[in-house]
């Protein structure tokens, strides 16, 4: 069979593979106006993304930051998010929800594609299938979650592969690499598995190129560039940004301090369906990469349960968003289908166990909830933040007009205020700036409780206010569940008959 990515104007089978890639785009379009109808539900992510992107075209410094300095809602979707929101004022559409479509049409096309390339057009409906009728895949495609955005790398990165596993064609390689490097930008599970999927091609790539007794000089590279590419560019934003090459990380590091063997094993067993979802489908896969023609794609896929479960563990404990996990734990899924129907057997008796051992999977599937329920369950033991009116109207009962700070990354979504008129976002706590800010006007501050959500418990700014507060901060009101209302008492500049004694 050709490869349609090898054809050329004068191959005799290039009218063909242009139907078939025509018939893909029009699928394409049909699916994402389909899920753009289909109700979705709101997801916090979604709501944090599109407060980056509303400062960011406001023109304001805390967007700048919050879009390159934080792992919890990465760049990558930030900027797909900005992009789709421009589309859908010309067309007069949800951004929100015009995003999704296109992120999650886009990874089902290329899965489609996959059956399209090597099997019959009957065959190609299946992914669509399968994701109609798992309930953890079709679950995740019904929320609203910008983080659809990075299965599309993931999803572009398999089908390059199953195509290199039938050409051996070196452009499908630098595809493959590049799409990996693309999932540096979009938190830190794909980027844990862009690394280990990374060098797990790369020993595949090499046993397979020896068995064809073909070079393999430069594989490493090749596979490499993308990854290191992005993973430099994602530190250098962060150096200019914020003046602090691993400012990003910080957050992380002084969360892991947090943590012991109580909360731990809280988390495991919270997310232990989830979790164990992923890690069963490790059974066909292996079946699959020993005993077919499809090694090196099964190789491809066998990290991604690990990377998957332990990211999503590890995030639970951390108390930090779980970014992008649904999204590829669904894609991992319809991938594992689509192999065993690509895959070419030994022996029948291996393509029965596999069968077998994935219809159990699927099984499975249908008794694990959505990771947005467990989210919301664990979400009950958070106190509700103070409405925004609440907050002015008693600021402005004795001063009038006084702006409030915010700071940090899901705090200041929650009052979203692109003109800083009443509130001011900002993602690190300067001190020094703050005082100077204060002797120019009257300011507030808005600490959150110290439960973890919106900034580490321990070594972190906000949590040493919040038990001791300082001596040039007055303690006004403090709402349900520790939420605190600090005023500046520094007096601003020639408002104090005292400035003389100064």
């Amino acid at each position: 069979m050709t490869n349609p990515s090898e054809l050329t104007p004068f191959s005799p089978d290039f009218g063909k593979s242009s139907i078939r890639n025509w018939n893909v785009f029009f699928i394409f379009i049909a699916i994402a106006a389909i899920l753009y109808l289909c109700p979705h539900k709101p997801t916090p992510a979604m709501d944090v993304h599109m407060a980056i992107v509303d400062a960011l075209r406001a023109g304001n410094n805390w967007g700048r930051q919050a879009l390159v300095a934080n792992l919890d809602y990465p760049v990558l979707q930030s900027l797909a998010l900005l992009l789709a929101d421009a589309i859908a004022k010309c067309l007069h559409l949800n951004s929100a929800t015009l995003l999704c479509a296109i992120a999650q049409a886009w990874t089902l096309a290329y899965l489609l594609r996959c059956m399209n390339s090597l099997k019959s057009w009957f065959a190609a409906p299946i992914p669509i299938a399968l994701a109609i009728i798992l309930p953890f895949v079709r679950n995740s495609i019904l929320t609203l979650d910008p983080n659809w955005v990075a299965a599309v790398p993931l999803s572009a990165a398999f089908y390059h592969l199953v195509l290199w596993q039938n050409d051996k064609s070196l452009r499908n390689i630098i595809l493959t690499a590049a799409n990996t490097g693309f999932l540096c930008l979009c938190g830190i599970a794909p980027a844990l598995m862009a690394a280990v999927i990374s060098i797990v091609i790369y020993l595949q790539l090499k046993k397979e190129y020896v068995r064809l007794d073909m070079p393999c000089e430069g594989m490493r590279s090749l596979l490499w560039a993308s990854f290191a590419y992005c993973a430099l560019l994602w530190f250098v934003w962060n150096w200019l940004v914020m003046d602090d090459i691993l400012f990003a990380l910080r957050d992380l590091w002084n969360r892991a301090d947090t943590v012991n063997t109580e909360v731990l094993l809280k988390h495991a067993r919270l997310w232990m369906r989830p979790v164990a979802l992923a890690i069963v489908f490790v059974s066909p896969l292996s079946i699959i990469a020993k005993k077919t023609d499809m090694t090196p794609t099964a190789a491809f896929l066998l990290p991604v349960p690990f990377v998957l479960a332990a990211s999503m563990f590890f995030s639970s404990a951390l108390g930090i968003p779980m970014t992008a996990i649904a999204p590829l734990l669904s894609v991992f899924i319809l991938s594992a289908f689509i192999l065993l129907l690509l895959a070419n057997f030994s022996h029948n008796v291996s393509k029965t166990a596999a069968s077998i051992a994935i219809l159990a999977c699927a099984f499975f599937a249908f008794t694990v909830p959505s990771l947005e329920i467990a989210n919301k369950n664990e979400a009950i033991k958070y106190s509700q933040p103070p409405l925004r009116e609440d907050i002015t109207f008693y600021i402005d009962q004795f001063w009038p007009k006084s702006r409030t700070m915010l700071y940090g990354l899901a705090l200041p979504a929650l009052y979203p205020d692109t003109t800083e008129k009443r509130f001011v976002a900002r993602l690190d706590y300067q001190e020094n700036d703050f005082i100077a800010q204060a002797k120019n006007e009257q300011m507030h501050i808005l600490v959150p409780p110290p439960d973890g959500r919106f900034y580490p418990q321990k070594n972190h700014p906000l949590a040493s206010i919040h038990a001791n507060g300082k001596s040039w901060l007055l303690l006004e009101k403090q709402w349900p569940g520790g939420w605190q209302l600090w005023r500046a008492v520094i007096p601003p500049d020639n408002e104090s008959r005292l400035d003389f004694m100064r």
